[in-house]
């Protein structure tokens, strides 16, 4: 796999999700599918189902905590409109988190 795009920091980082957006983490999960699997070795020293050498999300950017200090504020004309995920660990994810929890949106 190629090397993950880091978000740059600064509010230049944050950019909408659009439908191109989507068609191109569909395209990252058909390439991923299309590869094929390493075949683990025989002896029992293949450890790569160890789950501390797998990807993690980043937990700075957590739902949520607050945006780290290096993003700097959220655009005025993107406050409450889908945004691309600045955790590079989503790139080759579709996540849909649904919440009964009424939206609490601050106007500064």
């Amino acid at each position: 796999m190629a090397a993950p795009l880091f978000a740059p920091p600064g509010p230049d980082s944050f950019k909408k999700f659009t439908r191109e957006t989507l068609a191109e983490i569909e395209k990252r999960i058909n390439e991923e599918k299309k590869k094929k699997p390493v075949k683990p070795r025989s002896d029992s020293s293949h450890r790569d189902d160890d789950e501390s050498n797998k990807p993690h999300p980043n937990s700075d950017l957590e739902a949520g905590k607050s945006l780290p200090f290096i993003y700097g504020d959220i655009p005025a004309g993107m406050v409450a409109v889908p945004l691309e995920d600045l955790d590079p660990f989503y790139m080759n994810k579709k996540v849909s988190k649904r919440s009964s929890a009424p939206l609490l949106l601050v106007v500064l």
